[in-house]
């Protein structure tokens, strides 16, 4: 009797073990899901943060106009362009040829 008692008590003992580390298991994988899905949550709402600005960006009234105004060129009723050309470059100065080596010579000797 004593021994049937052992046994069922080991067999109980067996299957709360296999059934805590099952749970243990699963609780781990759980856990991962959890934070790989945490972190990716995280950086979609930064990214949504982001294209959020940059369309409060984009559809502001006074982008629009520099924009308009700085790639497409356009002009409000009653402006005036007035472009400016950049200024040319100072002409470089001429040098002339070197005399020859003779009349450097003369040049020495004579002064």
């Amino acid at each position: 009797m004593k021994v049937l008692r052992y046994v069922f008590i080991f067999i109980l003992f067996v299957f709360l073990l296999s059934s805590l580390i099952k749970t243990l298991v699963g609780f781990r994988r759980n856990l991962s899901f959890y934070e790989s899905y945490k972190t990716e949550n995280e950086k979609e709402l930064q990214k949504n943060a982001h294209l959020k600005t940059q369309k409060l960006i984009k559809t502001d009234p006074s982008e629009v106009e520099k924009t308009i105004r700085n790639k497409l060129g356009l002009l409000r009723d009653n402006e005036i362009s007035i472009i400016i050309p950049l200024p040319s470059p100072p002409p470089s100065p001429v040098q002339s040829a070197p005399l020859p080596v003779y009349t450097q010579w003369v040049r020495v000797f004579t002064n």
